[in-house]
C-alpha cells in the first residue's frame, strides 16, 4: 500500500529542512503527537520515542529516522501495527517555495489484511495524518 500527498510551502527548502529535521520539536510542531524524543543517535540516523494521539486513542512507538540533509527525512516504524512502514518527508526546490511531499509504503502480505486495511484501518488514517501533518507545516 503506497499514499502520497504534498504541499507547497511559503518557505525555502532549507528553511523548512531546519523545521522539520528538529526531531525532538515535532511534539510542538505535529498535531495530535504527545512525544518526539531522541533515544539513539548515531551519524545521520537516530531512534525516536513517539507517542500520538490517533482517533482518540494513545499510541506508542519507535521509529528510526535517517536525514538527507536538505532533501529529504525517511522513517521506518520499529514496532507497532505498522512495523515496517516507511515514511518519506520529501522536499523539492518549486520556485521560491518548497513542495513537501509525504509518501508511507507498507507492505501488506495477504491479500484480505490488505483489503481490510486499505478500506477501514490503515488508509483512512494515514491520508488524515498526513494531511494534518503537510498543514501544520
Amino acid at each position: 500500500m503506497r499514499l502520497e500527498d504534498h504541499i507547497l510551502v511559503n518557505q525555502s527548502v532549507p528553511k523548512l529542512y531546519r523545521l522539520i529535521s528538529d526531531l525532538e520539536n515535532h511534539a510542538n510542531l505535529l498535531p495530535g503527537y504527545i512525544e518526539s524524543r531522541i533515544v539513539q543517535r548515531s551519524g545521520a540516523s537516530s531512534i525516536l520515542q513517539r507517542e500520538a494521539v490517533i482517533h482518540g486513542k494513545r499510541r506508542r512507538w519507535k521509529s528510526e529516522v535517517n536525514c538527507e540533509p536538505e532533501r529529504a527525512l525517511h522513517f521506518r516504524q520499529m514496532e507497532g501495527p505498522l512495523e515496517g512502514m516507511q515514511v518519506h518527508w520529501n522536499l523539492e526546490c518549486y520556485g521560491t517555495r518548497t513542495r513537501f511531499t509525504i509518501i508511507h509504503d507498507l507492505e501488506v502480505r495477504t491479500w484480505w489484511r490488505k483489503w481490510w486495511l486499505e478500506r477501514f484501518v490503515a488508509k483512512p488514517a494515514i491520508e488524515k495524518t498526513a494531511r494534518l501533518v503537510l498543514e501544520a507545516i
